[in-house]
């Protein structure tokens, strides 16, 4: 079966079954014009890997027979001398020294992550107590007798018209209006 075949067959597309064979390194037979040729094993590995994956398993972690993975061809050269050796033993070292500082990042990252969200859950803590505080209604007292004796003393001025206070009463026999006048 060809790769289109196939995801029609596992209801994925051809480029997801292609990024399988390639990144699990599977060992799948191709025909003359280098495209897959899927045998019925195959097809059983692909549905085993993804099995794995709607279990949630990531795809570096998919675990596949050793038979379907392709083996690295390594030859040794007749100048391979005691330095090569040493250098890819320091190579192996260093990249499992890289493997175990990409955890411990991810570990530290994780515990700020956490320290910040139990920050967050307390400020939420308190932000849901003023909530509730300024939400429950707060009866004060009414004092009546208080609000008697404000009210006695206050007492209403009755205002005068504006134009009265400017010119007076209006009348001009008023006696008090003449001698204001006379005084001038």
């Amino acid at each position: 079966m060809n790769t289109s075949a196939v995801a029609r067959l596992l209801n994925v597309s051809h480029s997801t079954i292609q990024r399988w064979v390639s990144q699990l390194n599977m060992e799948v037979e191709r025909n003359q014009l280098g495209h897959y040729q899927f045998s019925e094993e195959d097809i059983a590995l692909l549905r085993k890997i993804q099995n794995q994956l709607n279990e949630g398993i990531i795809l570096q972690k998919v675990s596949i027979s050793e038979s379907k993975l392709k083996k690295a061809i390594v030859r040794k050269h007749p100048e391979t001398t005691k330095e090569h050796e040493q250098l890819m033993e320091r190579v192996i070292r260093l990249e499992n020294g890289l493997k175990t500082k990409a955890d411990d990042v991810v570990s530290y990252q994780l515990l700020q992550h956490r320290s910040e969200m139990e920050e967050m859950h307390k400020l939420v803590e308190k932000l849901e107590a003023r909530i509730e505080a300024l939400e429950t209604p707060t009866v004060l007292p009414f004092d009546y007798f208080l609000a008697a004796e404000e009210a006695a003393a206050t007492k209403k001025t009755k205002k005068k018209p504006f134009m009265k206070m400017i010119f007076g009463n209006g009348r001009k026999n008023d006696p008090t209006s003449l001698s204001t006048a006379d005084s001038d």
